[in-house]
């Protein structure tokens, strides 16, 4: 583990738009060569009052969180974390290739269209370039490293 933030409090819209808290910290964990900036939010506070709005918001709360601390981090390089009380959930996180911004931003993209092949090199999907959303389906536990670097 390299850094660990202290934890924050961040508000967010419930499903019917009531102002709901949750707290967070940027945990930065040396993973095989890369380091990897986990957003570990904590989902367990008494106050909260239901764990599906927090999974509903995950997105909103995790482009905030990206907008304010972690602008300019590739995407590659940031994990999404749960904790529910009971386990750690790894969310994966994904984003829409079509709103990558080109370097430079000269010339216009033409049109897009279903059929057409995009490259992107991750090292151009960093945040602030492109809204990032979580695969909310796609949440598993952590593996044990992650995990015990969390604790």
């Amino acid at each position: 583990m390299i850094y660990k933030g202290a934890f924050r409090d961040i508000i967010y819209p419930s499903q019917n738009r009531e102002p709901r808290a949750t707290r967070y910290r940027i945990v930065l964990a040396k993973h095989s060569r890369l380091v990897r900036a986990v957003v570990h939010l904590v989902s367990e506070e008494p106050t909260q009052p239901r764990r599906t709005d927090l999974v509903t918001a995950l997105d909103v709360i995790l482009n905030r969180i990206i907008e304010a601390e972690l602008v300019g981090v590739r995407h590659d390089c940031i994990r999404l974390v749960v904790h529910d009380g009971v386990q750690l959930l790894e969310y994966p996180i994904t984003y829409n290739a079509l709103e990558v911004k080109r370097r430079g931003g000269a010339m216009p993209r033409p049109p897009a269209s279903a059929d057409q092949p995009i490259h992107i090199r991750s090292l151009d999907v960093v945040g602030g370039a492109v809204a990032f959303s979580a695969d909310r389906d796609g949440g598993k536990p952590v593996t044990d490293s992650l995990g015990k670097t969390l604790e």
